[in-house]
């Protein structure tokens, strides 16, 4: 979350493990704080009594569950297990074909590729998927703009952006089961885009026919699971899909739970209540000690990073945008406030992936410096630096207020406001964002799926361009050659974070969370995405 990618997304919370689910809704619990040993739990609604249903503790997103309209990870935890696209990356990198009976074939000069739809896959309204479906969905996802240009390398994208056609002319269906796809040059990343959530395959007539309530009231996806109910405040509930094309999965549903408070959620999970949480930084120290559940947490780490993203219209000298950027203590942060569950980043291409330079030092703290800088771009007495930050994530509110607080030597004055997660969402699309924190998980390993979003998108509110650092884009994606690559990419990321300072890293982390021993078959990979089709319930 997210790439033309990804997405965007979060810090949040904790999660433990709990016993089975499913029956008459009595819980036991354990003493000095342990994990719950419940065998029966009230069944979703929706789901039948005694069925296999885990039960996930969520942030209420409070927007749509649609990821073509909001880009967050707590939206896309629930959608991946609804609704699905063309390919699938696997967690080594490869591609292998979802919807499709092979991965599709590709012309000499690259940029005609060629698909075959499995046949008779139904969406979860009984409906059979069409190629029909999947020209509307990609154009749907330009009309709404916020994830456009994933699509942007698609011959028509630009009249169908810009108003002037109803279609993208390089969509070409043939019949139900065959399209063909034209770019305006090659694009060796094209195959993975189509991998992200993003690029869902949505029914047409559904989809239109539900308007405004589509993610809200209505959601129908090829996926192994249907939604049954979507209720702000209380949660969303979704059922096995009989008739999923890749066979019926073992779990009878799933339950996510919205409960916001990070410790609420872990003493749901101690209770009996839920069957996984994510564990936030904050709690962390607590519940990786406690004996009786410690042995419940796994860890992973997610390949992208947290930063701090500056608005580049509010700050368009590069040396204010630098003084800012060195007036973090990032150790302290990653020591303090997230426990040591995270380390100072010395890039925006965190390693294993093209581009990164191991030869970099971390980011620094150096106050003085930042003052030295304020003065020679014409503020001697400082800046006074608004943070806007989501109150859903109060991880970010920490750390911001601890960077209220050591911004201070350097002669910034921070403001801190705090929004919910509609008025961040407005805010950020219409420039209102002046400095913010942001988080990019990659959904393929591929550098342009990290530096792609900083400058072809508004999605982290930088609103900034640099025309050398665009044409390193360029250059990235016209060749597959991994040296070529790893030079051009490793110089983008330099402009990026060391020449303009358009954004600055603040850490890379490691999550944690805590699952129900009861379950298994689930893995959480480095994409941070939550698959449950291969999951399952030892009764």
């Amino acid at each position: 979350m997210k790439k033309r990618f990804a997405a965007a997304v979060c810090l949040i919370a904790t999660a433990l493990s709990l016993s089975a689910c499913g029956g008459s809704g009595q819980t036991e619990t354990t003493a000095a704080g342990g994990a719950a040993e419940s065998t029966t739990a009230a069944p979703a609604a929706g789901v039948p009594a005694g069925g296999k249903v885990v039960r996930v503790a969520a942030v209420d997103p409070q927007v749509a569950l649609d990821p073509q309209q909001y880009t967050y990870s707590i939206v896309m935890k629930i959608t991946d297990n609804v609704t699905e696209s063309l390919i699938t990356t696997m967690e080594d990198g490869s591609l292998e074909p979802n919807l499709l009976t092979a991965l599709p074939e590709v012309s000499e000069d690259g940029m005609t590729y060629s698909f075959e739809l499995l046949p008779d896959v139904k969406f979860h309204n009984g409906e059979t998927l069409k190629a029909s479906d999947v020209k509307y969905s990609f154009e749907r996802l330009v009309k709404l703009t916020k994830m456009a240009t994933l699509m942007e390398n698609v011959e028509g994208y630009k009249e169908l952006a810009d108003g002037a056609a109803e279609e993208m002319s390089g969509i070409q269906v043939q019949d139900d089961t065959h399209f063909t796809i034209k770019l305006v040059k090659p694009y060796a990343p094209f195959a993975s885009v189509l991998s992200t959530g993003y690029c869902a395959i949505y029914p047409e007539a559904a989809c239109e026919e539900a308007g405004d309530t589509w993610g809200m009231q209505v959601l129908y996806g090829t996926g192994p699971f249907k939604m049954d109910s979507y209720q702000s405040g209380v949660g969303v509930v979704l059922s096995r899909f009989d008739d999923y094309h890749g066979g019926a999965v073992k779990l009878d549903g799933l339950d996510y739970k919205f409960i916001e408070d990070v410790n609420t959620q872990v003493l749901e999970y101690q209770k009996g209540n839920v069957d996984y949480v994510d564990v936030d930084p904050s709690i962390y120290p607590v519940y990786s000690s406690n004996p009786q559940i410690k042995d419940q947490m796994h860890g992973f780490q997610p390949t992208g990073n947290y930063t701090l993203t500056f608005n580049a219209k509010t700050f368009p000298d590069p040396k204010v945008r630098q003084a800012i950027a060195l007036s973090i203590d990032r150790k302290s942060i990653c020591e303090s406030i997230l426990h040591g569950t995270a380390t100072v980043p010395t890039s925006y291409i965190p390693a294993g992936i093209i581009g990164h330079d191991e030869t970099l030092p971390e980011f620094e703290y150096n106050p003085e410096q930042a003052k030295t800088l304020l003065a020679e771009a014409g503020y001697p007495d400082g800046i006074d630096l608004r943070v806007t930050v989501n109150t859903k994530y109060q991880g970010n509110v920490a750390i911001v207020t601890a960077f209220q607080q050591q911004a201070k030597a350097a002669g910034i004055r921070v403001e801190v406001e705090q929004v919910d997660s509609a008025a961040w969402s407005d805010m950020k699309k219409n420039g209102g964002v002046d400095c913010g924190i942001a988080n990019w998980y990659v959904d393929y390993s591929d550098p342009e799926s990290m530096l792609y979003p900083m400058t072809k998108t508004d999605s982290n509110s930088s609103f900034w361009h640099n025309a050398e650092f665009d044409q390193l884009l360029e250059d990235g994606i016209a060749t597959t050659d991994p040296a070529e690559r790893q030079e051009i990419y490793a110089k983008a990321e330099h402009i990026m974070t060391r020449e303009d300072w358009a954004t600055t890293p603040l850490y890379n982390e490691t999550k944690f969370y805590l699952l129900n021993p009861k379950i298994t078959g689930f893995k959480m990979d480095a994409t941070f995405r939550m698959f449950w089709k291969n999951a399952d319930i030892q009764q």
